[in-house]
Protein backbone atom coordinates (compact mmCIF):
# COMPACT_ATOMS: atom_id res chain seq x y z
CA UNK A 1 0.00 0.00 0.00
CA UNK A 2 2.85 2.36 0.86
CA UNK A 3 4.58 1.65 -2.45
CA UNK A 4 1.41 2.47 -4.40
CA UNK A 5 0.97 5.72 -2.50
CA UNK A 6 4.58 6.67 -3.17
CA UNK A 7 4.16 5.90 -6.90
CA UNK A 8 1.02 8.09 -7.10
CA UNK A 9 2.76 10.97 -5.35
CA UNK A 10 5.74 10.63 -7.73
CA UNK A 11 3.44 10.81 -10.78
CA UNK A 12 1.73 13.93 -9.41
CA UNK A 13 5.08 15.58 -8.82
CA UNK A 14 6.20 14.73 -12.38
CA UNK A 15 3.03 16.24 -13.86
CA UNK A 16 3.59 19.38 -11.82
CA UNK A 17 7.18 19.70 -13.06
CA UNK A 18 6.05 19.27 -16.69
CA UNK A 19 3.35 21.94 -16.46
CA UNK A 20 3.37 24.71 -19.02
CA UNK A 21 5.38 27.69 -17.75
CA UNK A 22 5.20 29.99 -20.81
CA UNK A 23 2.32 31.88 -22.41
CA UNK A 24 1.14 33.27 -25.74
CA UNK A 25 1.42 37.04 -25.41
CA UNK A 26 -0.24 37.92 -28.74
CA UNK A 27 -1.16 36.66 -32.20
CA UNK A 28 -2.02 38.96 -35.13
CA UNK A 29 -2.03 39.32 -38.92
CA UNK A 30 0.83 41.44 -40.33
CA UNK A 31 -1.12 43.26 -43.03
CA UNK A 32 1.87 45.13 -44.48
CA UNK A 33 4.28 42.16 -44.44
CA UNK A 34 4.48 40.52 -47.90
CA UNK A 35 7.26 38.02 -47.16
CA UNK A 36 4.96 35.04 -47.79
CA UNK A 37 3.59 36.69 -50.94
CA UNK A 38 6.91 37.57 -52.60
CA UNK A 39 8.86 34.42 -51.59
CA UNK A 40 6.21 31.67 -51.21
CA UNK A 41 6.97 28.18 -49.90
CA UNK A 42 4.65 25.49 -51.27
CA UNK A 43 3.40 22.31 -49.60
CA UNK A 44 3.06 18.80 -51.10
CA UNK A 45 -0.14 19.89 -52.87
CA UNK A 46 1.78 22.71 -54.63
CA UNK A 47 -0.22 25.31 -52.68
CA UNK A 48 1.45 28.38 -51.14
CA UNK A 49 1.82 28.25 -47.35
CA UNK A 50 0.98 30.76 -44.63
CA UNK A 51 3.94 32.20 -42.71
CA UNK A 52 4.05 32.50 -38.89
CA UNK A 53 6.85 34.67 -37.49
CA UNK A 54 7.39 33.45 -33.92
CA UNK A 55 9.03 35.88 -31.49
CA UNK A 56 10.47 33.89 -28.58
CA UNK A 57 13.18 31.53 -27.40
CA UNK A 58 15.00 29.62 -30.16
CA UNK A 59 14.50 26.26 -28.31
CA UNK A 60 10.75 26.20 -28.99
CA UNK A 61 9.52 23.30 -31.15
CA UNK A 62 6.23 23.26 -33.07
CA UNK A 63 3.81 20.86 -34.75
CA UNK A 64 0.38 21.06 -36.39
CA UNK A 65 -2.21 18.47 -37.46
CA UNK A 66 -1.31 19.32 -41.09
CA UNK A 67 2.44 19.37 -40.41
CA UNK A 68 5.15 22.02 -40.64
CA UNK A 69 6.32 22.52 -44.24
CA UNK A 70 9.50 24.46 -43.35
CA UNK A 71 11.21 26.12 -40.38
CA UNK A 72 13.80 28.88 -40.62
CA UNK A 73 15.70 30.36 -37.68
CA UNK A 74 16.03 34.06 -38.45
CA UNK A 75 17.58 36.81 -36.32
CA UNK A 76 15.38 37.23 -33.22
CA UNK A 77 12.51 35.09 -34.50
CA UNK A 78 11.48 31.73 -35.99
CA UNK A 79 9.72 31.47 -39.36
CA UNK A 80 7.19 28.63 -39.68
CA UNK A 81 5.63 27.81 -43.05
CA UNK A 82 2.36 25.94 -42.47
CA UNK A 83 -0.30 24.69 -44.94
CA UNK A 84 -3.30 26.78 -45.88
CA UNK A 85 -6.23 26.23 -43.50
CA UNK A 86 -4.15 25.45 -40.38
CA UNK A 87 -6.19 26.18 -37.22
CA UNK A 88 -4.14 24.64 -34.36
CA UNK A 89 -0.51 24.71 -33.25
CA UNK A 90 1.25 22.64 -30.56
CA UNK A 91 4.16 24.46 -28.87
CA UNK A 92 6.90 22.64 -26.91
CA UNK A 93 9.93 23.73 -24.91
CA UNK A 94 12.53 21.47 -23.25
CA UNK A 95 12.37 23.41 -19.94
CA UNK A 96 9.01 25.19 -19.87
CA UNK A 97 6.63 22.41 -20.91
CA UNK A 98 4.02 21.94 -23.65
CA UNK A 99 1.01 23.94 -24.87
CA UNK A 100 -1.15 21.59 -26.93
CA UNK A 101 -3.56 22.62 -29.65
CA UNK A 102 -3.33 26.40 -29.37
CA UNK A 103 -6.25 27.50 -31.56
CA UNK A 104 -5.92 30.49 -33.89
CA UNK A 105 -8.78 33.03 -34.10
CA UNK A 106 -9.42 31.87 -37.68
CA UNK A 107 -7.92 29.47 -40.22
CA UNK A 108 -4.60 30.68 -41.62
CA UNK A 109 -4.62 31.74 -45.28
CA UNK A 110 -1.90 31.06 -47.84
CA UNK A 111 0.49 33.91 -48.78
CA UNK A 112 -0.38 35.85 -45.58
CA UNK A 113 2.08 36.56 -42.75
CA UNK A 114 1.22 36.35 -39.04
CA UNK A 115 3.10 37.14 -35.81
CA UNK A 116 3.06 34.91 -32.69
CA UNK A 117 4.72 36.27 -29.52
CA UNK A 118 5.70 33.72 -26.83
CA UNK A 119 6.83 34.79 -23.35
CA UNK A 120 8.72 32.53 -20.95
CA UNK A 121 8.40 32.43 -17.13
CA UNK A 122 9.71 35.45 -15.22
CA UNK A 123 13.31 35.19 -14.05
CA UNK A 124 13.73 34.48 -10.36
CA UNK A 125 15.34 37.32 -8.48
CA UNK A 126 18.70 36.21 -7.11
CA UNK A 127 19.32 36.77 -3.43
CA UNK A 128 22.02 39.27 -2.57
CA UNK A 129 25.10 37.72 -0.87
CA UNK A 130 25.20 40.69 1.50
CA UNK A 131 22.83 41.04 4.48
CA UNK A 132 20.17 43.70 4.30
CA UNK A 133 21.16 46.90 6.02
CA UNK A 134 18.81 48.40 8.54
CA UNK A 135 18.05 51.99 7.70
CA UNK A 136 18.38 54.44 10.54
CA UNK A 137 17.50 58.10 10.56
CA UNK A 138 20.31 60.55 11.19
CA UNK A 139 19.76 62.72 14.23
CA UNK A 140 18.22 66.04 13.29
CA UNK A 141 17.71 65.07 9.65
CA UNK A 142 14.38 63.89 8.30
CA UNK A 143 14.74 60.72 6.28
CA UNK A 144 12.87 61.06 2.98
CA UNK A 145 12.67 58.45 0.23
CA UNK A 146 14.02 59.33 -3.18
CA UNK A 147 11.42 60.03 -5.81
CA UNK A 148 11.69 60.15 -9.56
CA UNK A 149 9.09 61.87 -11.69
CA UNK A 150 9.04 59.93 -14.92
CA UNK A 151 7.15 61.55 -17.78
CA UNK A 152 4.98 59.10 -19.61
CA UNK A 153 6.17 58.67 -23.16
CA UNK A 154 3.63 58.67 -25.93
CA UNK A 155 3.33 55.35 -27.68
CA UNK A 156 4.01 55.38 -31.38
CA UNK A 157 1.01 54.87 -33.57
CA UNK A 158 0.90 51.83 -35.77
CA UNK A 159 0.48 52.31 -39.50
CA UNK A 160 -2.72 50.28 -39.40
CA UNK A 161 -4.41 52.81 -37.09
CA UNK A 162 -3.73 55.82 -39.33
CA UNK A 163 -5.59 56.52 -42.58
CA UNK A 164 -3.68 55.49 -45.70
CA UNK A 165 -3.70 57.73 -48.76
CA UNK A 166 -3.10 56.69 -52.36
CA UNK A 167 -2.56 58.49 -55.69
CA UNK A 168 -2.66 56.67 -59.04
CA UNK A 169 -2.19 57.69 -62.66
CA UNK A 170 -4.72 55.89 -64.87
CA UNK A 171 -4.94 55.05 -68.57
CA UNK A 172 -8.17 54.21 -70.40
CA UNK A 173 -7.99 52.13 -73.57
CA UNK A 174 -10.79 52.09 -76.14
CA UNK A 175 -11.02 51.44 -79.87
CA UNK A 176 -10.88 55.13 -80.86
CA UNK A 177 -9.86 56.91 -77.66
CA UNK A 178 -6.99 56.72 -75.17
CA UNK A 179 -7.61 58.62 -71.96
CA UNK A 180 -5.47 59.68 -69.04
CA UNK A 181 -6.50 60.55 -65.52
CA UNK A 182 -5.84 60.64 -61.79
CA UNK A 183 -7.36 58.60 -58.98
CA UNK A 184 -6.88 59.73 -55.36
CA UNK A 185 -8.34 58.49 -52.10
CA UNK A 186 -8.01 57.92 -48.36
CA UNK A 187 -8.98 54.84 -46.36
CA UNK A 188 -8.51 52.54 -43.37
CA UNK A 189 -10.64 49.41 -43.72
CA UNK A 190 -13.04 51.48 -45.85
CA UNK A 191 -12.54 54.82 -47.55
CA UNK A 192 -13.45 57.17 -50.39
CA UNK A 193 -11.88 58.04 -53.73
CA UNK A 194 -12.31 60.43 -56.66
CA UNK A 195 -11.33 59.54 -60.23
CA UNK A 196 -11.25 61.78 -63.30
CA UNK A 197 -10.42 60.74 -66.90
CA UNK A 198 -10.24 62.58 -70.23
CA UNK A 199 -8.63 62.31 -73.66
CA UNK A 200 -7.79 66.05 -73.47
CA UNK A 201 -9.85 66.94 -76.54
CA UNK A 202 -12.87 69.20 -76.86
CA UNK A 203 -14.94 70.19 -79.92
CA UNK A 204 -17.62 72.83 -80.49
CA UNK A 205 -20.50 71.72 -82.71
CA UNK A 206 -23.12 73.62 -84.74
CA UNK A 207 -25.83 70.95 -84.79
CA UNK A 208 -26.61 67.25 -84.66
CA UNK A 209 -26.86 64.39 -87.10
CA UNK A 210 -27.84 60.73 -86.82
CA UNK A 211 -25.90 57.59 -87.66
CA UNK A 212 -26.83 58.01 -91.36
CA UNK A 213 -25.46 61.57 -91.46
CA UNK A 214 -28.86 63.31 -91.68
CA UNK A 215 -28.47 66.92 -90.48
CA UNK A 216 -31.56 67.38 -88.30
CA UNK A 217 -31.72 71.18 -88.58
CA UNK A 218 -31.50 71.13 -92.40
CA UNK A 219 -33.26 67.81 -93.13
CA UNK A 220 -30.42 67.04 -95.50
CA UNK A 221 -27.41 64.70 -95.73
CA UNK A 222 -24.25 66.71 -96.45
CA UNK A 223 -20.97 65.26 -97.67
CA UNK A 224 -18.57 64.50 -94.83
CA UNK A 225 -14.84 64.29 -94.47
CA UNK A 226 -13.41 60.81 -93.78
CA UNK A 227 -11.94 61.72 -90.36
CA UNK A 228 -14.00 61.45 -87.15
CA UNK A 229 -13.22 63.33 -83.92
CA UNK A 230 -13.82 61.97 -80.43
CA UNK A 231 -13.83 63.65 -77.01
CA UNK A 232 -14.35 61.81 -73.71
CA UNK A 233 -14.37 62.81 -70.05
CA UNK A 234 -15.66 61.17 -66.87
CA UNK A 235 -15.64 62.10 -63.18
CA UNK A 236 -16.60 59.55 -60.50
CA UNK A 237 -16.75 59.61 -56.70
CA UNK A 238 -17.11 56.42 -54.68
CA UNK A 239 -16.06 54.04 -51.90
CA UNK A 240 -13.14 51.60 -51.58
CA UNK A 241 -12.96 48.58 -49.25
CA UNK A 242 -10.17 46.25 -48.06
CA UNK A 243 -11.36 42.70 -48.84
CA UNK A 244 -8.50 40.40 -47.81
CA UNK A 245 -4.80 41.01 -47.25
CA UNK A 246 -3.61 43.69 -49.67
CA UNK A 247 -6.59 43.43 -52.09
CA UNK A 248 -9.26 46.12 -52.35
CA UNK A 249 -12.44 46.68 -54.40
CA UNK A 250 -13.97 50.02 -55.30
CA UNK A 251 -17.17 51.34 -56.84
CA UNK A 252 -18.31 54.84 -57.71
CA UNK A 253 -20.83 56.99 -59.58
CA UNK A 254 -20.57 60.34 -61.29
CA UNK A 255 -21.07 62.15 -64.60
CA UNK A 256 -19.43 61.94 -68.02
CA UNK A 257 -19.73 62.56 -71.76
CA UNK A 258 -18.52 60.97 -74.95
CA UNK A 259 -18.90 63.14 -78.07
CA UNK A 260 -18.48 61.86 -81.63
CA UNK A 261 -18.07 64.71 -84.16
CA UNK A 262 -18.51 64.50 -87.95
CA UNK A 263 -17.30 67.37 -90.11
CA UNK A 264 -18.86 68.25 -93.48
CA UNK A 265 -16.84 69.28 -96.53
CA UNK A 266 -17.95 72.88 -95.84
CA UNK A 267 -16.29 72.71 -92.40
CA UNK A 268 -19.48 72.39 -90.31
CA UNK A 269 -19.01 70.21 -87.22
CA UNK A 270 -22.01 68.09 -86.20
CA UNK A 271 -22.47 65.97 -83.07
CA UNK A 272 -23.52 62.43 -83.99
CA UNK A 273 -26.38 61.84 -81.55
CA UNK A 274 -26.56 58.07 -82.14
CA UNK A 275 -22.87 57.43 -81.33
CA UNK A 276 -22.53 60.05 -78.59
CA UNK A 277 -23.78 59.76 -75.00
CA UNK A 278 -23.95 62.00 -71.96
CA UNK A 279 -25.22 61.46 -68.41
CA UNK A 280 -24.65 59.34 -65.31
CA UNK A 281 -21.42 57.37 -65.02
CA UNK A 282 -20.58 54.24 -62.98
CA UNK A 283 -17.20 52.65 -62.21
CA UNK A 284 -16.07 49.36 -60.58
CA UNK A 285 -12.65 47.77 -60.15
CA UNK A 286 -10.03 46.36 -57.81
CA UNK A 287 -6.70 47.57 -56.40
CA UNK A 288 -3.72 45.75 -54.87
CA UNK A 289 -0.87 47.15 -52.71
CA UNK A 290 2.70 45.90 -53.19
CA UNK A 291 4.98 47.57 -50.63
CA UNK A 292 4.55 51.32 -51.30
CA UNK A 293 3.10 50.83 -54.79
CA UNK A 294 -0.55 50.44 -55.80
CA UNK A 295 -2.00 48.92 -58.98
CA UNK A 296 -5.61 49.05 -60.17
CA UNK A 297 -7.82 47.74 -62.95
CA UNK A 298 -11.39 48.86 -63.56
CA UNK A 299 -14.09 49.72 -66.06
CA UNK A 300 -16.23 52.86 -66.46
CA UNK A 301 -19.53 53.17 -68.29
CA UNK A 302 -21.61 56.15 -69.40
CA UNK A 303 -25.33 55.26 -69.16
CA UNK A 304 -24.45 51.65 -70.06
CA UNK A 305 -23.92 52.73 -73.70
CA UNK A 306 -20.17 53.40 -73.63
CA UNK A 307 -17.58 51.27 -71.77
CA UNK A 308 -14.01 52.35 -70.97
CA UNK A 309 -11.55 49.83 -69.39
CA UNK A 310 -8.67 51.44 -67.45
CA UNK A 311 -5.41 50.54 -65.71
CA UNK A 312 -3.69 52.49 -62.92
CA UNK A 313 -0.35 52.60 -61.14
CA UNK A 314 0.75 54.83 -58.27
CA UNK A 315 1.85 55.01 -54.65
CA UNK A 316 0.24 54.70 -51.22
CA UNK A 317 1.47 56.59 -48.18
Amino acid sequence: MDKRLIAILFCLMSCGLAAQEFEVRSFRLLQNDITAWVNPVKDLNDEACALIKVVGDADFAFSTPLGIVARRNEVGEIWLYVPNGTVKLTIKHPKWGVLRDYKFPSALESRLTYELVLVGPPLKEEESPYPKMRRRMARGVKNRPLSFDLAKMEEGKRRGTKPACFLLASWGVQEHENTGGLMAGIMKRHGVFVHGQTNFRSFATEGECDENGLWKEMDAVPYYKTGVDYSVWTLTLGAIHRVVGLWHVFEGIGYGERKVVWESLEGVRLRNADYSCKGWTAEVGCMVEVRRFAFSVGVTTIKGEYWLPSLGVGINF
